[in-house]
C-alpha cells in the first residue's frame, strides 16, 4: 500500500441521508451533489477489524458504574475524536478527483476519494472515506454512551427508504481499529457499495466503496478492504 500525507478539506454543509455515495462532478442524473471536494490522501497505518473494543467513556466514581462490555443488543459509541483516522490507499489506487459526496448526512469534515489506477475502471467505480461531524444521539444513548442496535437499524432503514435505497445483505457488527462499528451491503439505483460505519459519541467515520456492475466488484471490494484493514484511529 501507498501512504498519502494528509490533506484537510473544507467544511460542507450538508443534507439528512446516512447512505451516501460518490457522483461525479458533472450535473446529470447519477450526480445530485453537483460540484464538490477533490478526494485527498490520508497518511498509512496498522490496524484492522478485529481489534479489541473501545472503553466506555470515563465518568467519576460513585456516580454510575458501566459494565466492562455492552451487551448483545447495544453499540458502544467511541469517546474519540474520529477525524484522527488515518488508512492507506490500497494498492493499484491513486486519489480521484471530480467526485461530490452524493447523500451527505451532517457536516462534512474529512472526505476522500480513492480510485485504481493500475487497471482504470468506469466513472464511479471508487472508494472512500467521509467523516461527519454534528450527530446528537442525545434521545438514543444511555448514560454509558451506548446505543440500542435496533434503534441504529430502524434510522438506516428511514434513511435507505428517503433514497430507494436497497440492503443487499444484513447489518453487521463488527469493530475497526479497535472501535464498535456496523456493516451492510446496499443497491441503488446506478451502483451498489459495500460501507462501513464506525461511531463516535459525536462524529461518524463512513468508509464505503461502490461498483456499477457486478464484474468491478471483485477489485472495488478488495480495495476497500485495504482501506478499512489499515485504518487506525488516534
Amino acid at each position: 500500500m501507498t501512504a498519502r500525507t494528509l490533506r484537510r478539506l473544507g467544511v460542507l454543509l450538508a443534507g439528512a441521508a446516512l447512505l451516501a455515495g460518490c457522483a461525479t462532478a458533472t450535473g446529470d442524473q447519477s450526480d445530485p451533489g453537483g460540484d464538490g471536494p477533490a478526494g485527498a490522501g490520508r497518511g498509512s497505518g496498522s490496524g484492522g477489524m478485529e481489534g479489541g473494543p473501545t472503553a466506555p467513556p470515563s465518568v467519576p466514581p460513585g456516580f454510575l458504574e458501566c459494565p466492562d462490555q455492552p451487551g448483545d443488543e447495544e453499540l458502544q459509541l467511541a469517546d474519540v475524536d474520529l477525524t484522527t483516522a488515518v488508512w492507506a490507499t490500497p494498492t493499484g489506487w491513486a486519489d480521484a478527483s471530480g467526485y461530490s459526496e452524493d447523500n451527505p448526512i451532517e457536516e462534512i469534515l474529512e472526505n476522500w476519494v480513492g480510485e485504481p489506477v493500475d487497471e482504470p475502471l468506469p466513472r464511479l467505480n471508487v472508494g472512500a472515506v467521509v467523516i461527519y461531524g454534528g450527530l446528537d444521539w442525545t434521545d438514543l444513548a444511555d448514560q454509558c454512551g451506548r446505543v440500542p442496535i435496533t434503534a441504529i437499524e430502524e434510522q438506516l432503514g428511514r434513511y435507505r427508504d428517503q433514497i430507494g435505497a436497497e440492503p443487499l445483505s444484513e447489518v453487521e457488527r463488527l469493530t475497526i481499529a479497535g472501535l464498535p462499528a456496523l456493516h451492510q451491503d446496499i443497491r441503488l439505483t446506478s451502483y451498489d457499495y459495500t460501507g462501513y460505519w464506525v461511531f463516535s459519541e459525536n462524529q461518524l467515520l463512513h468508509a464505503y466503496c461502490q461498483w456499477t456492475d457486478e464484474a468491478y466488484r471483485a477489485p472495488i471490494e478488495d480495495g476497500c478492504l485495504q482501506i478499512v484493514e489499515s485504518l487506525t484511529v488516534g
